[in-house]
Protein backbone atom coordinates (compact mmCIF):
# COMPACT_ATOMS: atom_id res chain seq x y z
CA UNK A 1 0.00 0.00 0.00
CA UNK A 2 2.61 2.29 -0.88
CA UNK A 3 0.51 4.40 -3.54
CA UNK A 4 -2.21 6.72 -2.43
CA UNK A 5 -4.60 5.50 -4.71
CA UNK A 6 -4.65 1.83 -2.91
CA UNK A 7 -4.59 4.13 0.60
CA UNK A 8 -7.38 5.53 0.08
CA UNK A 9 -9.06 2.69 -1.78
CA UNK A 10 -8.76 0.37 1.52
CA UNK A 11 -9.60 3.05 4.21
CA UNK A 12 -12.15 3.74 1.94
CA UNK A 13 -13.91 0.05 1.25
CA UNK A 14 -12.84 -0.78 5.05
CA UNK A 15 -15.17 2.41 6.61
CA UNK A 16 -17.86 1.46 4.76
CA UNK A 17 -17.59 -2.26 5.78
CA UNK A 18 -17.09 -1.37 9.56
CA UNK A 19 -20.26 1.39 9.21
CA UNK A 20 -22.67 -1.51 7.64
CA UNK A 21 -21.47 -3.79 10.98
CA UNK A 22 -21.89 -0.94 13.13
CA UNK A 23 -25.76 -0.42 11.42
CA UNK A 24 -25.83 -4.35 11.10
CA UNK A 25 -25.73 -4.61 14.73
CA UNK A 26 -27.47 -1.89 16.05
CA UNK A 27 -30.17 -3.03 13.70
CA UNK A 28 -30.25 -6.36 15.40
CA UNK A 29 -29.72 -5.33 19.24
CA UNK A 30 -32.73 -2.89 17.93
CA UNK A 31 -35.05 -5.68 17.23
CA UNK A 32 -33.96 -8.41 19.70
CA UNK A 33 -35.59 -6.63 22.60
CA UNK A 34 -38.79 -4.73 21.26
CA UNK A 35 -39.50 -8.24 19.36
CA UNK A 36 -39.14 -10.63 22.69
CA UNK A 37 -41.75 -8.33 24.15
CA UNK A 38 -44.08 -8.55 21.90
CA UNK A 39 -43.64 -12.77 21.83
CA UNK A 40 -43.91 -12.93 25.42
CA UNK A 41 -47.94 -11.10 25.07
CA UNK A 42 -48.36 -13.20 22.34
CA UNK A 43 -48.04 -16.59 24.34
CA UNK A 44 -49.92 -15.20 26.93
CA UNK A 45 -52.69 -14.09 25.10
CA UNK A 46 -53.08 -17.19 23.20
CA UNK A 47 -53.23 -19.03 26.67
CA UNK A 48 -55.70 -16.94 28.26
CA UNK A 49 -57.46 -17.23 24.88
CA UNK A 50 -57.76 -21.10 24.93
CA UNK A 51 -58.81 -21.36 28.75
CA UNK A 52 -61.26 -19.44 28.12
CA UNK A 53 -62.57 -21.37 25.17
CA UNK A 54 -61.40 -25.07 27.11
CA UNK A 55 -63.73 -23.26 29.76
CA UNK A 56 -66.69 -22.30 27.94
CA UNK A 57 -66.97 -25.90 26.01
CA UNK A 58 -66.42 -27.50 29.74
CA UNK A 59 -69.83 -25.79 31.47
CA UNK A 60 -71.88 -26.64 28.13
CA UNK A 61 -70.43 -30.21 27.70
CA UNK A 62 -71.04 -30.93 31.49
CA UNK A 63 -74.36 -29.09 31.03
CA UNK A 64 -75.44 -31.55 27.84
CA UNK A 65 -74.16 -34.60 29.44
CA UNK A 66 -76.34 -33.93 33.03
CA UNK A 67 -79.42 -33.20 30.98
CA UNK A 68 -79.22 -36.07 28.31
CA UNK A 69 -77.13 -38.42 30.96
CA UNK A 70 -75.40 -40.41 27.68
CA UNK A 71 -71.79 -40.85 26.83
CA UNK A 72 -70.59 -38.32 24.02
CA UNK A 73 -69.70 -39.99 21.20
CA UNK A 74 -66.64 -38.46 20.56
CA UNK A 75 -64.27 -35.60 20.87
CA UNK A 76 -65.48 -32.16 20.15
CA UNK A 77 -64.18 -29.65 17.62
CA UNK A 78 -64.04 -26.18 20.19
CA UNK A 79 -61.59 -24.89 17.15
CA UNK A 80 -63.56 -21.63 16.41
CA UNK A 81 -61.28 -20.10 14.70
CA UNK A 82 -58.72 -22.22 15.35
CA UNK A 83 -58.66 -25.13 13.56
CA UNK A 84 -57.41 -28.76 15.23
CA UNK A 85 -58.65 -27.54 18.34
CA UNK A 86 -60.44 -30.94 19.70
CA UNK A 87 -61.69 -31.01 23.41
CA UNK A 88 -62.51 -34.16 25.26
CA UNK A 89 -65.31 -34.25 28.56
CA UNK A 90 -64.16 -36.83 31.74
CA UNK A 91 -65.25 -37.89 35.03
CA UNK A 92 -63.52 -36.48 38.02
CA UNK A 93 -62.03 -39.45 39.09
CA UNK A 94 -60.59 -39.77 35.44
CA UNK A 95 -63.13 -41.93 33.49
CA UNK A 96 -63.44 -40.75 29.89
CA UNK A 97 -66.75 -39.53 28.66
CA UNK A 98 -65.92 -40.12 25.21
CA UNK A 99 -64.74 -43.58 24.01
CA UNK A 100 -63.63 -42.40 20.99
CA UNK A 101 -60.87 -40.75 19.42
CA UNK A 102 -58.70 -39.91 22.45
CA UNK A 103 -55.18 -39.23 22.64
CA UNK A 104 -53.14 -41.05 24.86
CA UNK A 105 -51.76 -37.49 25.75
CA UNK A 106 -54.64 -36.15 26.86
CA UNK A 107 -55.64 -39.01 28.67
CA UNK A 108 -51.96 -38.87 30.88
CA UNK A 109 -53.03 -35.32 31.56
CA UNK A 110 -56.12 -36.56 32.77
CA UNK A 111 -54.28 -38.42 35.28
CA UNK A 112 -52.27 -36.40 35.99
CA UNK A 113 -54.88 -33.77 36.79
CA UNK A 114 -56.55 -35.93 38.91
CA UNK A 115 -54.08 -36.74 41.38
CA UNK A 116 -52.89 -33.36 41.45
CA UNK A 117 -56.21 -31.70 41.40
CA UNK A 118 -55.98 -28.67 39.38
CA UNK A 119 -55.96 -28.51 35.85
CA UNK A 120 -52.25 -27.69 33.55
CA UNK A 121 -50.92 -26.64 30.26
CA UNK A 122 -48.56 -29.82 28.69
CA UNK A 123 -46.64 -29.77 25.75
CA UNK A 124 -45.78 -32.83 23.05
CA UNK A 125 -44.96 -33.81 19.78
CA UNK A 126 -45.75 -30.17 18.56
CA UNK A 127 -49.37 -30.18 20.20
CA UNK A 128 -50.35 -28.84 23.76
CA UNK A 129 -52.42 -30.47 26.47
CA UNK A 130 -54.77 -28.38 28.41
CA UNK A 131 -56.96 -29.88 31.42
CA UNK A 132 -59.27 -27.57 33.50
CA UNK A 133 -61.39 -28.68 36.52
CA UNK A 134 -65.03 -28.47 36.01
CA UNK A 135 -68.04 -28.49 38.71
CA UNK A 136 -71.59 -28.47 37.71
CA UNK A 137 -74.40 -26.88 38.76
CA UNK A 138 -75.17 -29.67 41.50
CA UNK A 139 -72.16 -29.98 42.99
CA UNK A 140 -70.65 -33.39 40.54
CA UNK A 141 -66.53 -32.68 39.29
CA UNK A 142 -65.41 -33.33 36.20
CA UNK A 143 -62.29 -32.58 33.84
CA UNK A 144 -61.92 -30.56 30.48
CA UNK A 145 -59.28 -31.53 28.06
CA UNK A 146 -58.28 -30.63 24.79
CA UNK A 147 -55.60 -30.78 22.53
CA UNK A 148 -54.18 -28.08 20.98
CA UNK A 149 -51.92 -26.70 18.20
CA UNK A 150 -48.41 -25.93 19.85
CA UNK A 151 -47.33 -22.51 20.75
CA UNK A 152 -44.79 -22.12 18.50
CA UNK A 153 -41.32 -22.00 20.41
CA UNK A 154 -39.92 -18.95 21.18
CA UNK A 155 -36.89 -17.99 18.53
CA UNK A 156 -34.67 -15.58 18.75
CA UNK A 157 -34.16 -13.18 15.83
CA UNK A 158 -31.63 -14.15 13.44
CA UNK A 159 -30.96 -11.53 10.71
CA UNK A 160 -29.03 -14.60 8.71
CA UNK A 161 -31.43 -15.42 6.18
CA UNK A 162 -30.34 -18.26 3.68
CA UNK A 163 -29.21 -15.84 1.33
CA UNK A 164 -27.20 -13.77 3.67
CA UNK A 165 -23.85 -15.12 1.99
CA UNK A 166 -25.00 -13.52 -1.25
CA UNK A 167 -26.19 -10.71 0.04
CA UNK A 168 -23.14 -10.14 2.27
CA UNK A 169 -21.11 -10.74 -1.21
CA UNK A 170 -22.84 -8.11 -3.05
CA UNK A 171 -22.59 -5.57 -0.37
CA UNK A 172 -18.74 -6.31 -0.63
CA UNK A 173 -18.64 -5.94 -4.43
CA UNK A 174 -20.69 -2.63 -4.97
CA UNK A 175 -19.12 -1.07 -1.85
CA UNK A 176 -15.29 -1.98 -3.43
CA UNK A 177 -16.63 -1.17 -6.79
CA UNK A 178 -18.12 2.59 -5.27
CA UNK A 179 -14.31 3.06 -3.37
CA UNK A 180 -12.58 1.96 -6.38
CA UNK A 181 -14.33 5.16 -8.33
CA UNK A 182 -14.04 7.21 -5.58
CA UNK A 183 -10.36 6.30 -4.81
CA UNK A 184 -9.35 6.57 -8.68
CA UNK A 185 -11.34 10.06 -8.81
CA UNK A 186 -9.60 11.50 -6.05
CA UNK A 187 -6.09 10.52 -7.05
CA UNK A 188 -6.30 11.29 -10.96
CA UNK A 189 -4.95 15.02 -10.64
CA UNK A 190 -1.72 13.24 -8.28
CA UNK A 191 -0.69 11.10 -11.16
CA UNK A 192 -0.93 13.60 -14.08
CA UNK A 193 0.95 15.75 -11.59
CA UNK A 194 3.28 13.03 -11.16
CA UNK A 195 3.27 12.02 -14.91
CA UNK A 196 4.15 15.78 -15.66
CA UNK A 197 6.55 16.08 -12.69
CA UNK A 198 8.40 12.56 -14.22
CA UNK A 199 8.66 14.08 -17.39
CA UNK A 200 9.91 17.59 -17.09
CA UNK A 201 12.81 15.68 -14.73
CA UNK A 202 13.15 13.87 -18.39
CA UNK A 203 14.04 16.83 -20.05
CA UNK A 204 11.03 17.83 -21.54
CA UNK A 205 10.14 21.23 -21.00
CA UNK A 206 6.24 21.56 -22.71
CA UNK A 207 5.60 18.55 -19.67
CA UNK A 208 2.06 20.42 -18.04
CA UNK A 209 -0.40 19.00 -16.11
CA UNK A 210 -3.28 21.10 -17.91
CA UNK A 211 -5.68 21.74 -14.68
CA UNK A 212 -8.91 22.92 -16.77
CA UNK A 213 -10.74 25.35 -15.04
CA UNK A 214 -13.72 23.12 -14.24
CA UNK A 215 -12.15 22.31 -11.34
CA UNK A 216 -11.44 25.84 -9.58
CA UNK A 217 -11.51 25.93 -6.05
CA UNK A 218 -10.17 22.38 -5.98
CA UNK A 219 -6.63 22.45 -3.99
CA UNK A 220 -4.87 19.79 -6.02
CA UNK A 221 -6.37 21.39 -9.65
CA UNK A 222 -4.59 24.57 -7.74
CA UNK A 223 -1.55 22.73 -7.59
CA UNK A 224 -1.85 21.47 -10.51
CA UNK A 225 -1.98 25.12 -12.72
CA UNK A 226 0.85 26.23 -9.68
CA UNK A 227 3.07 23.38 -11.12
CA UNK A 228 2.10 24.23 -14.69
CA UNK A 229 3.48 28.33 -14.00
CA UNK A 230 6.66 27.02 -12.70
CA UNK A 231 7.05 24.46 -15.70
CA UNK A 232 6.54 27.88 -17.97
CA UNK A 233 8.81 29.64 -16.11
CA UNK A 234 11.43 26.87 -15.63
CA UNK A 235 11.06 26.34 -19.82
CA UNK A 236 11.43 30.31 -20.47
CA UNK A 237 14.60 30.06 -18.28
CA UNK A 238 16.57 27.87 -19.68
CA UNK A 239 15.06 28.03 -23.48
CA UNK A 240 16.65 31.95 -22.58
CA UNK A 241 20.02 30.55 -21.02
CA UNK A 242 20.21 28.25 -23.68
CA UNK A 243 19.85 30.50 -26.79
CA UNK A 244 22.06 33.11 -24.71
CA UNK A 245 25.06 30.32 -24.80
CA UNK A 246 24.44 29.58 -28.43
CA UNK A 247 24.60 33.25 -29.17
CA UNK A 248 27.69 34.04 -27.44
CA UNK A 249 29.31 30.97 -28.27
CA UNK A 250 28.97 32.55 -31.94
CA UNK A 251 29.89 35.76 -31.52
CA UNK A 252 33.09 34.64 -30.25
CA UNK A 253 34.00 32.32 -33.15
CA UNK A 254 34.44 35.48 -35.35
CA UNK A 255 37.03 37.62 -33.08
CA UNK A 256 38.68 34.37 -32.61
CA UNK A 257 38.83 33.80 -36.17
CA UNK A 258 40.07 37.05 -36.72
CA UNK A 259 42.85 36.84 -34.27
CA UNK A 260 44.01 33.68 -35.57
CA UNK A 261 44.27 35.52 -38.82
CA UNK A 262 45.74 38.06 -36.86
CA UNK A 263 48.44 36.03 -35.19
CA UNK A 264 49.55 34.21 -38.55
CA UNK A 265 50.05 38.07 -39.63
CA UNK A 266 52.01 39.10 -36.57
CA UNK A 267 54.38 35.68 -36.57
CA UNK A 268 55.62 36.72 -40.46
CA UNK A 269 56.98 40.18 -38.57
CA UNK A 270 57.82 39.29 -35.23
CA UNK A 271 61.51 39.07 -34.22
CA UNK A 272 62.57 35.76 -32.90
CA UNK A 273 61.93 36.84 -29.70
CA UNK A 274 58.55 37.00 -29.65
CA UNK A 275 58.18 33.27 -30.93
CA UNK A 276 57.12 32.43 -27.11
CA UNK A 277 54.47 34.94 -26.53
CA UNK A 278 53.42 34.37 -29.66
CA UNK A 279 52.95 30.45 -28.95
CA UNK A 280 51.07 31.39 -25.57
CA UNK A 281 48.91 33.23 -27.54
CA UNK A 282 48.07 30.94 -29.98
CA UNK A 283 47.57 27.93 -26.81
CA UNK A 284 44.89 30.09 -24.91
CA UNK A 285 43.29 30.79 -28.62
CA UNK A 286 43.29 27.35 -29.07
CA UNK A 287 41.21 26.61 -25.47
CA UNK A 288 39.26 29.28 -25.88
CA UNK A 289 38.02 27.76 -29.16
CA UNK A 290 37.68 23.63 -28.01
CA UNK A 291 35.77 25.49 -24.86
CA UNK A 292 33.41 27.19 -27.15
CA UNK A 293 32.86 23.77 -29.15
CA UNK A 294 32.12 22.03 -26.26
CA UNK A 295 29.76 24.59 -24.75
CA UNK A 296 27.81 24.28 -28.17
CA UNK A 297 27.92 20.41 -27.73
CA UNK A 298 26.66 20.56 -23.99
CA UNK A 299 24.05 22.59 -25.68
CA UNK A 300 22.81 20.73 -28.17
CA UNK A 301 23.06 17.67 -26.09
CA UNK A 302 20.10 19.77 -23.79
CA UNK A 303 17.71 19.47 -26.67
CA UNK A 304 17.03 15.77 -25.66
CA UNK A 305 16.76 12.59 -27.81
CA UNK A 306 15.96 14.35 -30.84
CA UNK A 307 19.57 15.16 -31.32
CA UNK A 308 20.52 11.77 -31.28
CA UNK A 309 21.25 9.40 -34.55
CA UNK A 310 20.02 5.89 -34.50
CA UNK A 311 22.15 3.47 -35.72
CA UNK A 312 24.37 -0.14 -34.61
CA UNK A 313 27.85 0.81 -32.64
CA UNK A 314 30.24 -2.07 -32.31
CA UNK A 315 31.69 -0.80 -28.86
CA UNK A 316 34.63 -2.87 -29.48
CA UNK A 317 35.88 -1.08 -33.25
CA UNK A 318 34.79 2.27 -31.00
CA UNK A 319 37.01 1.37 -27.48
CA UNK A 320 39.80 0.64 -29.90
CA UNK A 321 39.57 3.96 -31.70
CA UNK A 322 39.40 5.69 -28.48
CA UNK A 323 42.27 4.10 -26.83
CA UNK A 324 44.57 4.47 -30.01
CA UNK A 325 43.45 8.05 -30.01
CA UNK A 326 44.31 8.62 -26.12
CA UNK A 327 47.89 6.41 -26.32
CA UNK A 328 49.23 8.28 -28.89
CA UNK A 329 48.41 11.79 -27.15
CA UNK A 330 49.69 10.15 -23.73
CA UNK A 331 52.92 9.03 -25.49
CA UNK A 332 54.33 12.68 -25.27
CA UNK A 333 53.75 12.46 -21.38
CA UNK A 334 55.17 9.25 -20.68
CA UNK A 335 51.85 7.50 -20.05
CA UNK A 336 50.22 4.66 -22.24
CA UNK A 337 46.14 4.28 -22.64
CA UNK A 338 45.41 0.08 -22.77
CA UNK A 339 42.84 -1.75 -23.56
CA UNK A 340 42.74 -4.84 -20.85
CA UNK A 341 39.48 -6.47 -21.64
CA UNK A 342 37.04 -6.11 -24.78
CA UNK A 343 34.06 -8.17 -25.60
CA UNK A 344 32.00 -7.75 -28.72
CA UNK A 345 28.75 -5.41 -27.36
CA UNK A 346 26.38 -3.49 -29.65
CA UNK A 347 24.55 -0.65 -28.84
CA UNK A 348 22.18 1.83 -30.52
CA UNK A 349 22.76 5.13 -30.86
CA UNK A 350 24.93 8.01 -32.01
CA UNK A 351 28.40 7.01 -32.57
CA UNK A 352 30.01 10.20 -32.89
CA UNK A 353 28.48 11.08 -29.84
CA UNK A 354 29.69 7.88 -27.72
CA UNK A 355 32.50 8.37 -29.34
CA UNK A 356 33.09 11.37 -27.97
CA UNK A 357 31.82 10.73 -24.62
CA UNK A 358 33.98 7.91 -24.19
CA UNK A 359 36.93 10.15 -25.48
CA UNK A 360 36.17 12.61 -22.60
CA UNK A 361 36.60 9.93 -20.07
CA UNK A 362 39.78 8.80 -21.58
CA UNK A 363 41.37 12.06 -22.13
CA UNK A 364 40.66 13.21 -18.25
CA UNK A 365 41.94 10.03 -17.41
CA UNK A 366 45.34 10.29 -19.56
CA UNK A 367 45.93 14.36 -17.90
CA UNK A 368 45.84 12.89 -14.42
CA UNK A 369 47.03 9.39 -14.31
CA UNK A 370 50.99 9.17 -13.14
CA UNK A 371 54.01 9.26 -15.62
CA UNK A 372 54.78 5.79 -15.96
CA UNK A 373 51.68 4.61 -15.54
CA UNK A 374 48.60 3.63 -17.71
CA UNK A 375 45.28 4.20 -18.28
CA UNK A 376 43.22 1.16 -18.45
CA UNK A 377 39.71 0.47 -20.43
CA UNK A 378 37.45 -2.44 -20.29
CA UNK A 379 34.76 -3.52 -22.11
CA UNK A 380 32.34 -6.56 -20.91
CA UNK A 381 28.65 -7.02 -20.46
CA UNK A 382 26.47 -6.94 -17.33
CA UNK A 383 23.20 -9.38 -17.06
CA UNK A 384 21.18 -6.38 -15.06
CA UNK A 385 22.71 -3.59 -16.74
CA UNK A 386 24.26 -4.34 -20.40
CA UNK A 387 27.42 -3.18 -21.75
CA UNK A 388 29.98 -1.66 -19.12
CA UNK A 389 33.11 0.69 -19.98
CA UNK A 390 35.28 1.24 -17.45
CA UNK A 391 38.03 3.22 -17.63
CA UNK A 392 40.70 3.51 -14.77
CA UNK A 393 43.47 6.09 -14.25
CA UNK A 394 46.32 5.80 -11.45
CA UNK A 395 46.38 9.21 -10.42
CA UNK A 396 45.59 11.20 -6.97
CA UNK A 397 41.79 10.53 -7.21
CA UNK A 398 38.71 12.86 -6.36
CA UNK A 399 37.61 13.16 -2.86
CA UNK A 400 34.17 11.45 -2.06
CA UNK A 401 32.09 14.75 -1.89
CA UNK A 402 33.21 15.95 -4.98
CA UNK A 403 32.37 12.52 -6.99
CA UNK A 404 29.20 13.03 -8.17
CA UNK A 405 29.39 16.83 -8.73
CA UNK A 406 32.21 16.17 -11.30
CA UNK A 407 29.78 15.57 -14.03
CA UNK A 408 28.40 19.18 -13.75
CA UNK A 409 29.29 21.62 -15.94
CA UNK A 410 32.70 23.82 -15.22
CA UNK A 411 32.84 21.92 -11.89
CA UNK A 412 36.56 20.97 -11.61
CA UNK A 413 38.22 19.80 -7.80
CA UNK A 414 39.83 22.54 -5.91
CA UNK A 415 43.42 22.00 -6.42
CA UNK A 416 43.00 21.08 -10.14
CA UNK A 417 42.44 25.05 -11.21
CA UNK A 418 45.69 25.69 -10.76
CA UNK A 419 47.00 22.77 -12.73
CA UNK A 420 47.79 23.06 -16.28
CA UNK A 421 46.20 19.48 -16.91
CA UNK A 422 42.80 21.57 -14.66
CA UNK A 423 40.53 21.35 -18.20
CA UNK A 424 37.80 23.13 -18.92
CA UNK A 425 35.08 21.66 -16.76
CA UNK A 426 33.06 20.41 -19.79
CA UNK A 427 33.99 17.27 -20.75
CA UNK A 428 32.64 15.20 -18.47
CA UNK A 429 29.78 16.62 -18.52
CA UNK A 430 29.30 16.43 -22.11
CA UNK A 431 29.72 12.45 -21.10
CA UNK A 432 27.09 12.51 -18.18
CA UNK A 433 24.30 13.96 -21.17
CA UNK A 434 25.50 12.05 -24.00
CA UNK A 435 25.29 8.13 -22.13
CA UNK A 436 22.30 9.89 -19.83
CA UNK A 437 20.19 10.28 -23.92
CA UNK A 438 21.50 6.91 -24.93
CA UNK A 439 19.13 5.26 -21.65
CA UNK A 440 22.79 4.93 -19.82
CA UNK A 441 24.85 5.55 -16.41
CA UNK A 442 28.21 6.96 -15.47
CA UNK A 443 29.43 6.69 -12.33
CA UNK A 444 32.80 7.44 -10.52
CA UNK A 445 34.62 6.06 -7.82
CA UNK A 446 37.86 5.78 -6.24
CA UNK A 447 39.78 2.60 -6.78
CA UNK A 448 41.28 0.98 -3.60
CA UNK A 449 44.55 1.06 -4.82
CA UNK A 450 44.54 4.66 -6.16
CA UNK A 451 43.23 6.26 -8.83
CA UNK A 452 39.58 6.94 -10.21
CA UNK A 453 36.83 4.52 -12.16
CA UNK A 454 34.60 6.20 -14.18
CA UNK A 455 31.99 3.15 -15.62
CA UNK A 456 30.14 3.54 -18.23
CA UNK A 457 27.04 1.61 -18.66
CA UNK A 458 24.87 1.25 -21.95
CA UNK A 459 21.77 -0.90 -22.83
CA UNK A 460 22.71 -3.50 -25.25
CA UNK A 461 20.74 -3.21 -28.60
Amino acid sequence: MRTMFVKLFFWFWLAMTLSGTVFFVLAVSMQNGPLAEHRRHIVEERRRMFSEALALYGNNAVAAYERGGDVLAGGTDIRGRHPETWGFLFAGDGRPLTHLNIPPAVSEAVQRAVQKGGGEMTAGNGMLVMTLPVTSSQGKHYIAAAELPGIPAWKKFSPFRRDFVYRLAIYFVVGGVVCYGLAWRLTAPIRRLRAAAQRLAAGDLSARVGAGSKNKGDEIADLGRDFDRMAERIEALLTSQKRLVRDISHELRSPLARLSVALGLARQHAAPAAENSLDRIEREAERLNEMIGEMLTLTLLEGGKEALGKERVELPALVEEVAADGHFEAEGHGRKVVVTRLESLTVLGDRELLRRALENVVRNAVRYTTAGTAVEIALDSDEQQGARIRVRDHGPGVPPGALTSIFRPFYRVADARDRQSGGTGIGLAITERAVSLHGGTVTADNAPDGGLVVEITLPLA
